[in-house]
């Protein structure tokens, strides 16, 4: 699974969620559109109406997320707990 966080600059919701991802140890990719125009590109490809703009990619398929919404951090969390070792 492949995370990317489409972050800006000065956005609450985005350093509270980046800090979120960095205590439930879910590897992410930080890709800023206020600091990088290829990143702001990807983002304006995508449509997207906000920041944080996740994108979740696993297995070929890709999953959207606006927002640090509750089902975006369930599915993040499922995802991690799949990977845990079974005891």
């Amino acid at each position: 699974m492949k995370v990317s966080v489409y972050t800006q600059t000065g956005c609450g919701p985005c350093k509270l969620f980046k800090m979120w991802l960095r205590v439930e140890e879910i590897p992410y990719e930080e890709k800023n559109i206020s600091e990088n125009k290829d990143h702001l590109k990807e983002f304006m490809a995508f449509k997207a109406k906000g920041v944080p703009f996740t994108l979740i990619e696993e297995d070929g398929h890709q999953t959207q997320y606006v927002g640090a919404t509750s089902t975006l951090k369930n599915e993040l969390r499922r995802h991690k707990e799949a990977k845990q070792p079974k005891l």
